[in-house]
């Protein structure tokens, strides 16, 4: 008898898998503090160049003295949002005796220079990062490196990660990963340069990444089949109310070494799943060790007042799949093209997603209010997709989400470029509909996906797709701070045009996708590839069909 066959035979989703569930659901609010912690550790603040010999010098006007120097000696800015140039000095302004300034006052243009030491605005963050390290002007794009590294740990962990836990079992990669992300968080906030806490960054994407993937999925295995859409959004809101866990956090300690103290003492909790849970079935199952798999199942059956069956666990009773390799997808015209639309789409979600989020603070308007409104609208896009998703189709929502936040992304150019400081609200609006949409479509494309792969080799292309997915977040960092880097305002309406642009050719790809809602999912390659030609409706049950992917950690790329 196949393990689900048991699970809607004894109960799918009783009191004792709802608590097995929901506690393998805690580790996603750490991994959603950790992931988007940079919007605040590494924000760059308001700065220009610091007056030379002025010791006391602050970003904030101090009195009219204080700002006359400041007029005769920083440039004006190219941008809107800053009165100052970041980056600039005139060359000829310096001191002749202390407070006092000479420059040759003639109709000459006067020339400028880079400068080496700079003071930051102090409004929103004690100390960023970015202001410790200097990571500004000629060194911004370093910032763009750091994310990429962490996302570089992400692609890794969703490579080797799952081999671990296949192999030493799902608690103990589960402790692993929360080993890794407590020593990592700690050595990040003992980083002593910028380069260190950078390759630190590279074990936060392992641990935060995998741990996420590897406990949700292992939630989900004691799930029926009739719970698995719920089940999947329902651990997205926890990483949601962890992204919203960190704003009260970062405004309460705006200094980013505490803040990676914090995440590092909320990681100690978490431990004591060792002692709350017990292994999965599934992967006990898998190794031959019934009894314990027994012992599972009496209790959710004395929980769900239900009665095991006697053959349930005969091994000659258990159906295995017949072993296919993922380059199958190959071999036929239909599967390529449909293999290569999902993985497109799997980059360019997690391009949008990831550039959005990590670019919050570029945008008008206070970080932290932004970042609340971000962690808002995502908390709205899974609730939609719990509403509708059994209703309206992935295929169709997944187009409309993609097609709403593509077009929303491009549109944000036009108050920037044409605008100016008082229009930037509409900006962020519209990149807050990109969220949204970026969000919904997150959610909905592992479903559509996981069930438009046949079994033999679902998995598999699970895997493989989380590989593209972390190619998306590799390059999401320089994408987002083109505005920075390259500077003016044109270049502050980019990011969103290139967002916008790879959306909107990954929506229209996915018109081509079939609808998978009601269906009865392809089992072998032959049935992918018909998949097209007939709509293979399951007129026994209109339930949501079976998704074995969420019952295996999808982070292995298996052959």
């Amino acid at each position: 008898m196949k393990f689900d066959e048991i699970l809607e035979h004894i109960g799918e989703f009783g009191w004792y898998q709802k608590r097995f569930y929901f506690i393998l659901c805690l580790p996603a609010l750490i991994c959603g503090l950790q992931v988007l912690s940079p919007v605040f550790t590494l924000a760059t603040p308001l700065h220009r160049c610091k007056l030379p010999k002025y010791s006391n010098d602050t970003y904030e006007i101090q009195n009219d003295y204080h700002e006359y120097l400041i007029n005769i000696s920083i440039p004006p800015s190219d941008v809107d949002s800053s009165d100052y140039s970041e980056c600039m000095i005139y060359s000829d302004a310096n001191f002749s005796a202390p407070y006092e300034f000479r420059w040759s006052n003639t109709s000459a243009p006067r020339s400028t220079r880079t400068c080496k030491e700079w003071v930051y605005d102090k409004s929103e963050y004690d100390l960023s990062a970015i202001e410790e390290f200097s990571i500004v002007c000629e060194d911004t794009i370093m910032r763009s490196h750091s994310n990429m590294v962490q996302f570089s740990g992400a692609l890794f962990g969703a490579i080797f990660m799952g081999f671990i836990a296949d192999c030493l079992g799902r608690k103990k990669a589960i402790m692993l990963t929360l080993l890794i992300q407590f020593s990592s968080s700690l050595g990040i906030y003992l980083a002593p340069s910028y380069q260190a806490m950078t390759i630190i960054r590279f074990f936060t994407g392992i641990a935060a990444y995998s741990l996420f993937a590897i406990s949700a999925t292992t939630g989900i295995e004691l799930v029926g089949p009739a719970k698995r859409t719920f089940t999947g959004v329902v651990v997205e809101i926890y990483w949601c109310v962890g992204i919203l866990l960190l704003l009260p956090i970062a405004y309460l300690l705006p200094n980013w070494r505490h803040i990676q103290l914090a995440m590092c003492i909320l990681t100690v909790p978490l431990f004591s799943i060792w002692w709350l849970i017990p292994e999965s079935p599934r992967w006990l199952l898998d190794k031959g060790r019934y009894t314990e798999v027994e012992d599972i199942l009496q209790k959710i059956c004395r929980s769900n007042q239900t009665k095991l069956p006697q053959d349930a666990l005969i091994p000659e009773t258990r159906t295995q799949c017949p072993h296919t390799k993922i380059w199958n997808m190959f071999t036929h015209r239909v599967l390529i093209v449909r293999t290569f639309i999902v993985f497109f789409n799997w980059l360019a979600v997690n391009l949008l997603y990831y550039g959005i989020s990590l670019s919050l603070d570029n945008l008008a308007g206070s970080t932290y209010v932004n970042f609340l409104i971000g962690g808002v609208v995502e908390l709205v896009a899974y609730a939609v997709c719990l509403l509708l998703l059994d209703r309206t189709g992935r295929k169709k929502m997944y187009c409309v989400s993609m097609f709403i936040g593509a077009i929303s992304c491009l549109a944000v150019v036009l108050p920037i470029t044409l605008g100016n400081q008082s229009h930037m609200w509409i900006a962020t609006v519209l990149a807050m509909i990109g969220k949204l949409c970026s969000s919904a479509c997150y959610a909905i494309l592992y479903i559509l996906s996981a069930e438009l792969f046949p079994t033999v080799i679902r998995n598999s292309g699970i895997g493989f797709c989380s590989v593209f997915e972390n190619i998306g977040g590799m390059i999401s960092p320089y994408i987002a701070d083109m505005g920075i880097v390259l500077g003016g305002a044109f270049a502050q309406g980019l990011p969103m045009t290139v967002f916008g642009t790879v959306s909107i050719i990954a929506a229209f790809l996915s018109l081509f996708l079939p609808e998978t809602l009601h269906r009865t999912l392809p089992e072998t390659i032959q049935d992918a590839i018909d998949f097209d030609k007939q709509l293979r409706y399951d007129r026994n049950d209109s339930k949501v069909p079976v998704v074995e992917v969420e019952l295996q950690v999808p982070l292995t790329a298996k052959e």
